[in-house]
């Protein structure tokens, strides 16, 4: 399948909204081809290069995305609110037109292979992101209600990675790994390092926040 490409400094999953502003001529003809006749674009994280001006380099897996909202701002650009729907890989790139255009091809994630590594991914994931957090929003006095996790792994990773405390790079890790026991393995693995980290910083936090209490003479 042939669709435009936007290259970002962002990693986009299946099922998450992303706000964009629209200002580059190039994407603003994108912009209203969209509008005006639907159909879906590619967001890719860049490797290489800038976001604004052309020439940047991007890895080969990215997110299909649709347009959820729009509205047209003063001087021809654009605020959008856009939503991930399918990852794909990109084959090849086209000619500008005179936006970015790609030939790319869709993962098959409705289907995986269930075995032990998925498994145990999924117990620990399922485990740890409620404990990871619930601190996390300790670090800011908030609490949090119980979460209703998706049961399909591609869909529970690609719910849970907008959440988390890591680098796009990481991200994309999770983006890129094709099946479904890699990627819960993956996000497993990050998961168990973040709840280090946010365990001692939600540590000197209650310490800090309780350490005047019973001082006063």
């Amino acid at each position: 399948m042939e669709i435009p490409l936007f290259p970002l400094r962002t990693v986009l999953f299946p099922g998450m909204d992303l706000p964009l502003q629209i200002f580059e001529e190039r994407y603003r003809a994108m912009t209203k081809e969209l509008l005006s006749g639907g159909g879906t674009f590619g967001v890719l994280l860049i490797r290489e290069g800038n976001e604004v001006g052309g020439g940047a380099i991007p890895h080969r897996v990215g997110t299909a995305a649709v347009i959820q909202e729009s509205r047209e701002l003063p001087n021809g650009r654009f605020a959008l609110t856009v939503k991930g729907t399918r990852r794909f890989r990109l084959r090849r790139m086209l000619p500008p037109r005179p936006y970015p255009y790609g030939e790319v091809e869709y993962f098959e994630d409705a289907y995986w292979d269930r075995n032990a590594k998925l498994d145990a991914g999924l117990e620990t994931v399922r485990t740890t992101f409620p404990a990871y957090f619930r601190l996390a929003l300790s670090l800011t006095d908030q609490w949090a209600r119980g979460l209703n996790l998706p049961h399909q792994p591609h869909q529970l990773v690609n719910f849970l990675a907008p959440w988390i405390q890591a680098d796009e790079a990481t991200k994309q890790r999770l983006l890129e790994a094709e099946r479904a026991d890699e990627r819960v393995a993956i996000l497993a693995d990050v998961l168990d390092d973040l709840m280090t980290r946010v365990g001692i910083d939600a540590k000197e936090h209650r310490r800090q926040k309780f350490s005047g209490l019973g001082s006063a003479n």
